[in-house]
This record gives C-alpha cells, structure tokens and sequence, in this order.
C-alpha cells in the first residue's frame, strides 16, 4: 500500500513537471513568434509616414492565431489589416461594423482609425457612444481610457482628459504596451502644453522619444521632436524652437515623410511668424500647401497666410484665405476652426471698416452655444461685435457686449482677455464723459497686465493713467 502511495505521488509530481515544462516551452514558443510578428511589423511601419497605425495587442492575438493554427479571427484580420494600410481599412471597417454593432474590439478600432485620419466629429460620436461592460479586459479598458483622453483633451476638458490618460499609462506599462505607452506619454505632454506647464510637458515629450527611438519608428521620432519644438515656442524660446524643428524636418526629408514634414513646416513658419518674419513664414507656409492634401494642415496653413495677408493690410488676399481655411474646418466638421476662420473674417471686414459683414458674422457667431477650445473663444466674438458698435456710436449696445465677454473671460480665467475688455470698457465710458469710472476701468486692465507680467500691454496702458 506504502509504495503504491509513493508511485501515485511519484507519476503526479512526473505530471505536474511534464506541465510545468510543456506550458513553459509554450510561453517561449509563443514569445518567439509575438516578437517575430512585432519586428515584422515594426520594419513595416520604420519608415512610413503618418498616420501610423500599431497594436500590441493585435500582433499578440496574430501570434497565438500562430501558436495554435487557428482560422483568422475578424479583429485579427482587421488588426493586420490596419497596420499596412489605416486609410484603406477604414473604409472596409465601416461596411462590416454595421453587421457587428456592438463589437468592441472593432468600435474601438474604428474610434482610433478615424482620429488617426482627423474624421474628428466621426470619432467623438463613436467615443460618446461606446457603453464598456462591467468586465472588461485590461487592453480595452486602457484603450478606451486613451481614446476617451483624447475626447476630453478636445472639448478642453483637461482635468479629465488628463486623469483618463494617467490610468491608461499605467495599464499598459503593466501589460508591457511599449507603443502604447509612448502614445500615451504624447497626449500627456499636449495636456500640459495646452494648459501652459510647459516644463511637464517637455519631460514628457522626452518619455515619448525615448519609446520611439526604442521602437525606430522615424515619423514618430520626427513628430516628438517637432513637438518639444513647439513646447519651446510656447516657452517663446525660439532658438532651441526652431533648432528641434530643423532637426524634425530632416528625419522627415532623410526618410521622405512629406505628411509629417508638411505639419513641421507649419510649426516653422507660426516661429518666424512669432518672431515677426514675415517672409520667412509666408514661405514656409506656401511650402504646406504644395506638400499634402492633409485638411487640418492645410487649414492651420491657410489661416496663417490670412493673418500675413492681414499684417500686410492686403485685406482681399486675407479674405480669400480665410475662406479657403474655412472650407478646410468644415470639411472636418472642426467647429473650433469654423468659428475661428468666421471670427478672422469678420477681424477683416472690421479693419476693412465693413461693419455691417463684420456685425452679421459675429451675431451669428454670438447665438452659437459653444463651448471654449483650446482654438476658439466665444469671449472674442462679443468683444469684437462690442466694438463695432463702438464704431458706430450704439455705446449702450457696445458697453453690453464687452461686459458678457468680460464675465466669459473671467469664467475661464483669461487675464489678458479681461485686460483688453477693461480697457475697451475704460475707452466707452471716455467717449460717455464719465472719467472716474473710465479711470477705474485703466486701473483693473493695468493690474492685469501686470498680473501675468505682460511687458507689451503694460507699456500700452500706463501712459493712459498718466
């Protein structure tokens, strides 16, 4: 009885390790392929131009297809698919989501292909649409999290956007998503860009490059690069801007990646713009506008080419590109670039001293229930349309206006904005003959100023309380 006890135990422990080897050799088995499928793919994307689309999770799903000689499953046929060709994808993912609505995997997929080829109003609904189970395996979870930040990160919802992304970092450094990680690093940088901290931002730029040299994915290199240089164009510190750009457009010009050089191009010429190189940015500009059909860069490119056209008080070449910028955002369906690319053009017809196309543009733009963007501020439509009745001597309607837009300045907390609204309101009440309240006015506009330490505005307003 002793020994058939001991040949039980003897067989079982043979069992347990004959396992314990065939799952370990399984595992290595299965590492080898993941890590094959993820060179391979990798070689595919080194360098491709954005957009780029990467799945960890995809290669790890074709990689046990592999292991267990499994018929291709949709998602990993779409997964595939969607790393040689997101454009193309996109289009074959539409028609079959219809027969599969509540797919997650695939909804998922389509929310990150559409943001990847800027269909932005397409991939707010799919994001504000998706309804996540109560489990829910961690790669999805970190995935909508991701995609969910960037929704937030949009409607300037920073607070949000930014706690989303935090979690979706962690989970995928706990699922080894090296790709991931660094996308995550890059949305968390342009939270905190945004948002004016830019010293978080540059360390977080800097997490992103590391991954990405890591990985030698050159357009993605090339984009962190040309984000650090307009993190230091925020900073206003325009040499070490325009050297990290430099640097950006030639890994673009070395691997041929016109998409991204044309978005670098844009960056180059907002510095010479900012540095008051005209010329210099008009060039970089018309340069965009021969290099890609990409709308968003075409729209940023010709918006810039207006405010030129508009420095240069060429007011009907201003308008014509405004208009081209409109169509641009609307094509998009960006409303933050609509509204925009409208208040440029009434900016236009008020300096044009066409106040009746000024005022019907920004009556239209003032009814609009919008909320602020990182782009566009419903502030300036109200401060504008108060001056064009200032111009027009209704000062009662004008004092009106620059005090809504005064009260949506201080709801977002935009000194600046505020200061000028101050002294618009301090120049009315002049023209009304009443000094002291005119005076009060100069004073909050003055303390401002130098609130936010704002050296130009400071030296525009002292003069007036003299």
């Amino acid at each position: 009885m002793e020994d058939l006890t001991i040949n039980i135990i003897f067989f079982a422990e043979l069992l347990l390790a004959v396992i314990i080897i065939g799952v370990f050799t399984w595992h290595l088995y299965y590492l080898k392929q993941f890590q094959i499928l993820s060179k391979k793919y990798l070689k595919i994307i080194k360098k491709r131009d954005l957009p780029i689309f990467y799945s960890t999770f995809g290669i790890k799903k074709e990689a046990l297809k592999k292991f267990f000689h499994l018929r291709p499953h949709k998602e990993t046929v779409f997964y595939r698919m969607a790393l040689k060709n997101p454009k193309q994808t996109l289009k074959i993912l539409e028609y079959h989501i219809k027969k599969h609505p509540k797919n997650l995997h695939l909804l998922l997929l389509l929310a990150e292909l559409n943001h990847l080829l800027f269909n932005r109003a397409h991939f707010v609904h799919i994001v504000e649409s998706v309804h996540l189970p109560r489990f829910l395996p961690q790669h999805l979870k970190a995935q909508y999290l991701r995609l969910s930040a960037l929704n937030n990160l949009y409607q300037t919802d920073m607070l949000t956007s930014s706690t989303q992304i935090s979690k979706a970092l962690k989970m995928y450094q706990k699922l080894g998503y090296t790709y991931e990680e660094g996308q995550c690093y890059l949305i968390i940088a342009q939270i905190y860009r945004i948002s004016g901290v830019h010293d978080v931002a540059f360390t977080m730029l800097k997490e992103a490059k590391k991954i990405f040299k890591q990985l030698n994915i050159q357009a993605k290199i090339a984009e962190v690069e040309a984000y650090i240089g307009l993190t230091e164009i925020g900073r206003e510190n325009f040499t070490p801007a325009s050297e990290y750009l430099e640097s950006a457009a030639k890994i673009c010009l070395k691997n041929n990646l016109q998409n991204t050089l044309a978005d670098i191009k844009n960056w180059q010429g907002l510095a010479a713009f900012l540095t008051k190189k005209t010329k210099t940015a008009e060039k970089f500009f018309n340069q965009t506008l021969e290099m890609t059909k990409n709308r968003p860069t075409l729209c940023f490119a010709t918006e810039m080419l207006a405010r030129i056209a508009l420095k240069n008080k060429n007011f009907d070449k201003a308008l014509s590109f405004a208009e081209k910028a409109l169509n641009f955002a609307k094509q998009q369906n960006h409303r933050p670039g609509i509204f925009e690319n409208l208040y440029l053009q009434a900016e236009i017809y008020y300096l044009k001293k066409d106040y009746i196309q000024s005022r019907k543009i920004l009556t239209q733009l003032v009814k609009e229930k919008n909320p602020p963007s990182a782009i566009y501020y419903p502030a300036n439509a109200y401060t504008l349309l108060g001056l064009v009745e200032f111009m027009e001597e209704n000062l009662d309607k004008a004092r009106t206006l620059f005090k809504q837009a005064l009260d949506l300045e201080h709801a977002q907390n935009r000194l600046k904005g505020a200061a000028f609204d101050y002294n618009n309101l301090a120049e009315l009440s002049k023209r009304m003959g009443d000094l002291p309240e005119a005076e009060k006015y100069l004073k909050k506009a003055l303390e401002y100023a130098k609130e936010i330490e704002d050296k130009e505005l400071i030296s525009y307003l002292q003069p007036k309380l003299n």
